[in-house]
């Protein structure tokens, strides 16, 4: 099971009392994926279609509930995909089917339209149009069950609830901003996308919408994915400096060896030069803190480093 289909089987099991809520959440729905039919003699009937029976068959439900109105769902597989199918809400011209209309903002007439399109707020605010709290989260949640997909976070994080129009995506995005959620607008095929690909936002849209198992995993991923990161950075860190240490290793034995090979060989080195290059030249591996410790009087690793310094310093100028 996909990462966006056990989020929606988390929302379909959340269930409420309040009509305002469950309107909004069924108009959210009908927005997103529906469309007006227009039978003869220009009676409106209304089709939404999903992928997902549960969804389908919680529409249903919400009709009859309602509205007490008839309605069907209509299977047929998919055009795209060949293993799955398509389950279409028909609720078929009849008395009432304007009152949903209405409750969306407008009846159409001529050809089809989009039940979206029908929805024009005309420049009210949220707070207008869904007045109560509860209600805007309703109606987030629908918009998702509707035509919402969220990536696998092990993968990625991507969330996205495809619009039919310019005006629902407004209407998400300002809808989304109430909640300090900062969506961004894009167009595909002439359909609007409302998406986000910032994991912490992904988790508060999940938190407004009720997925709070979908939210605890995504959590946990983002913990793991985090650890490992750290450990990661940890080792690549220690193997950088390990790399330094064995390179400046290298290049003082060289220099060591170049002063051993001239005329004047170890023997014009001062004392503390000599038993510095003597004890690196018997200890190349060593780093400096652990060279240090050999030394027959104590040193400090920092004053160490100036003695290997000079020491290539002398061999440069050889």
């Amino acid at each position: 099971m996909s990462f966006t289909a056990e989020v929606k089987e988390q929302l379909l099991r959340i269930n409420t009392s309040k009509r305002c809520c469950r309107e909004a959440e069924f108009l959210a729905f009908l927005r997103m994926s529906g469309n007006i039919s227009l039978a003869a003699g220009g009676q409106a009937g209304i089709l939404a279609a999903s992928g997902n029976a549960a969804i389908a068959r919680r529409y249903f439900k919400l009709v009859k509930e309602l509205w007490q109105l008839r309605a069907e769902i209509l299977m047929r597989d998919s055009q795209h995909f060949k293993k799955s199918r398509i389950y279409t809400l028909r609720i078929p011209p009849q008395e009432g089917v304007q009152r949903i209309l209405l409750r969306m903002g407008g009846i159409p007439d001529g050809n089809p339209w989009s039940l979206s399109q029908s929805f024009k707020p005309g420049g009210l605010s949220v707070a207008e149009a869904l007045p109560a709290e509860c209600c805007r989260r309703a109606y987030l949640r629908g918009a998702f069950l509707g035509n919402g997909f969220v990536s696998d976070p092990k993968r990625s994080y991507h969330l996205e609830i495809v619009c039919q129009d310019m005006t629902q995506a407004h209407f998400l995005l300002a809808l989304a901003a109430e909640y300090a959620l900062t969506f961004k607008l894009a167009e595909r095929k002439g359909r609007f996308l409302t998406y986000c690909k910032d994991s912490a936002q992904i988790s508060d849209f999940l938190n407004v919408i009720g997925a709070h198992g979908a939210l605890l995993q995504l959590e946990n991923v983002k913990i793991i994915k985090d650890t490992s990161n750290n450990v990661n950075r940890v080792i690549n860190c220690d193997t950088a400096n390990t790399d330094k240490t064995i390179d400046a290793a290298q290049r003082q034995v060289q220099a060591i060896r170049r002063l051993a090979d001239s005329p004047q060989g170890l023997a014009g080195l001062s004392p503390s030069l000599r038993e510095t290059a003597a004890l690196r030249l018997e200890n190349p591996e060593l780093s400096l803190l652990e060279l240090a410790r050999l030394f027959a009087k104590p040193i400090s690793k920092a004053g160490l480093y100036h003695r290997l310094q000079k020491l290539e310093k002398l061999a440069e100028d050889l």
